[in-house]
């Protein structure tokens, strides 16, 4: 009986209560779809970002350790590990005879399956051999594949007259595109004996990337090789090294939803202003249905089912909708970032169930809330005093 009664004022309404219903329904509407795309559109950014960290970096980093067969060792045995390469690491300059660069020398054998297997991916010309550098580097040298690129190292030969730097060509033998920065543009892959051979003894630092079957082991695999390998070695996974970087897009997040949570709450006045409107008019009713016997929280409740039912409705409607419109977004991948800054060319729009559960049960409250006023107000009217006014 509730219902219907709540019903039959909900679609009785006419002129201003009307106008005020529709735009009731409309912001409830327009706050819920804007919330779960914005957050979808936000999600989409995570995982897209993430999936993009996860092909191009390495899911654990090993570093600080003195016995690299150990830590071989190490890796062979922990279940989940699917490549890895173990690089000693040299600091450089990189010159064409006109530019000088700083980069990261990684040294390591280039000829290894580990590392055929690694770079493969990420080669865009050429053979890995000798010296491969990014695509960046090589197009701010201006330099190709079969090019001469000298190396530079900080630490020269002490003579007389004072350090002179040591300095060696080498042929460019393969470039690779990697989409992240420090790769592309400081970062160059030496073989292994030509980098001890150039560099000689010390002044270099050992490093192992590990690549897993399924990335989201990470934590399990550093805590295990953490075991396997002792104290004094420094063992991090992907999520440590990009911990900052996540935690504030989550609370850029938390801030925004709690941010457009207001629109609702400017939503839900409407819904306050329409059962003012209809505990004025329904007056009367509400006489008649209490002299019948109704109670004051049966009044309570179906002035708290048209204001629920408003919510309700809009929720509903702007959950559908932001479903078809994230569809037709990833569909046809209509929101274009630059690649170079955002390392993806669009974001896609992922609405997770938490999210909807989330943006529903907030609409929800709210609507609550702004009806229990006045439906609290509709429910005190007393009989005799309608009865002596009318």
């Amino acid at each position: 009986m509730h219902l219907k009664i709540a019903w039959r004022y909900l679609t009785s309404s006419r002129g201003s209560a009307f106008l005020i219903t529709l735009a009731a329904f409309l912001a409830v509407f327009l706050s819920v779809l804007a919330i779960l795309l914005t957050l979808g559109l936000f999600t989409g950014f995570q995982d897209e970002l993430k999936e993009r960290i996860l092909s191009r970096a390495p899911h654990v980093v090993i570093t600080l350790y003195d016995e690299p067969a150990k830590v071989e060792k190490a890796l062979k045995s922990v279940e989940g590990v699917e490549n890895f390469v173990s690089y000693e690491i040299y600091s450089a300059m990189v010159s064409n005879g006109r530019l000088l660069q700083g980069v990261s020398v990684k040294a390591t054998d280039l000829s290894s399956e580990n590392f055929r297997k690694f770079i493969k991916p990420f080669l865009v010309e050429g053979f890995p051999e000798t010296l491969l550098i990014g695509q960046g580097l090589a197009h701010l040298m201006g330099v190709k594949v079969g090019d001469e690129l000298t190396l530079v190292s900080p630490f020269g030969t002490r003579t007389p007259t004072g350090i002179i730097p040591r300095a060696r060509s080498f042929f460019v033998k393969g470039i690779f595109f990697t989409g992240s920065y420090d790769k592309d543009y400081l970062t160059v892959y030496l073989d292994l004996k030509d980098a001890r051979s150039f560099f000689r003894e010390g002044w270099s630092t050992a490093l192992t990337e590990v690549y897993l079957k399924d990335p989201y082991e990470a934590q399990r695999v550093k805590r295990e090789l953490e075991k396997l390998l002792g104290k004094g070695v420094l063992v991090r996974s992907w999520i440590d090294l990009n911990r900052p970087l996540f935690n504030a897009l989550e609370l850029e997040k938390l801030g925004l939803f709690a941010v457009l949570l207001l629109m609702v709450l400017v939503a839900s006045f409407n819904i306050s202003s329409l059962l003012f409107v209809k505990a004025r008019e329904k007056t009367r009713d509400i006489a008649v249905l209490k002299t019948l016997g109704m109670k004051s929280r049966d009044v309570l409740l179906i002035f708290l089912l048209v204001g629920l039912s408003i919510g309700l409705a809009g929720a509903v409607a702007g959950t559908l909708v932001a479903f078809v419109a994230a569809y037709f977004i990833n569909a046809y991948k209509l929101i274009r970032v630059s690649e170079e800054v955002y390392l993806m060319s669009y974001i896609p729009v992922h609405l997770k169930l938490a999210d909807v559960l989330l943006t529903l049960l907030g609409t929800f409250v709210l609507a609550f809330l702004a009806s229990l006023l006045p439906a609290l107000r509709a429910a005190r009217e007393r009989v005799v005093d309608v009865l002596r006014g009318g």
